[in-house]
């Protein structure tokens, strides 16, 4: 018996000299992607789909690192107000910020990357002419979005590479409508770089790096002609709207699928 005993205590020494140590499950780690419609790839009629940029991005970023999971919390319709106060998408926790807060406080050290996008839906109305409604979404943004910054910031800590984008113009989209429309076009501009402006010097006083869609859909450019069925020859920028978004097929400002990999791309630079 003694000698039945050696020889399996020997063999399990060499099945574990043979099967090396044991292997351990590699902890899971995160992207988080908060924001409004964008951040869940809404699509004319739809809620969120997968096509949109955290998707994108997720599969790029998830190309390097393996254990990567993508977590979404971005709400369709979503205000720098309602986002932290609740009243449009229902949370566990709360509001959409509580909701990003608690999985970044219940994962420690595991989230690797947030983007954010926020506050398109505050001054939406300018679009249809409300300037007094921009206004007071203007006033909101200024209050609210150090507010989601400071916030995101403090629960997650160094850990994450944090990103925040500028947005593109649906305003461009005036332009086929008509000589009175190129006019709205134009003005249009100087418009959304105030606002970018402002949401900009925000991402980056609060530790965020600035994924710049707005350049990245040449938003400037009505020098460069280009043509495009069926509106014709347009300036870059507008067919930039009339091709990545819905602006000017469907009265609809959401990207489309290439629009979203377009934003995909320009934050990947960004976290890169």
């Amino acid at each position: 018996m003694r000698l039945v005993r050696v020889a399996s205590i020997a063999v399990t020494v060499l099945l574990a000299l043979w099967l090396g140590p044991p292997v351990h499950a590699a902890s899971p780690e995160y992207y988080l992607s908060v924001g409004d419609s964008l951040s869940v790839g809404a699509q004319p009629g739809q809620g969120p789909t997968d096509e949109g940029y955290p998707d994108r991005l997720y599969a790029a970023l998830k190309a390097e690192n393996p254990d990567l999971e993508l977590v979404k919390l971005g709400c369709p319709g979503e205000t720098t107000t309602t986002m932290l106060e609740g009243g449009i998408c229902s949370y566990p926790a709360g509001s959409q910020m509580d909701a990003a807060v608690a999985f970044l406080e219940e994962h420690p050290g595991q989230v690797r990357h947030v983007t954010l996008n926020i506050g398109a839906n505050d001054t939406s109305c300018v679009l249809e002419g409300d300037i007094a409604c921009g206004l007071q979404g203007v006033g909101a943004i200024i209050a609210n979005l150090p507010q989601i910054t400071t916030k995101l910031r403090l629960a997650g800590g160094d850990t994450p590479a944090y990103a925040g984008m500028t947005y593109y113009n649906p305003g461009l989209a005036s332009w086929v409508t008509g000589p009175a429309g190129k006019a709205t076009a134009i003005a249009s501009v100087p418009v959304l770089e105030v606002f970018n402006t402002w949401e900009r010097g925000v991402y980056l006083a609060g530790g965020f790096k600035v994924a710049d869609v707005a350049a990245a859909f040449d938003s400037h450019d009505f020098a460069t002609k280009v043509t495009v069925d069926p509106y014709g020859t347009i300036p870059l920028n507008v067919a930039r709207i009339c091709t990545w978004t819905y602006q000017c097929s469907h009265n609809d400002g959401h990207a489309t699928p290439a629009g979203y990999q377009r934003i995909a791309d320009t934050f990947l630079r960004t976290l890169t």
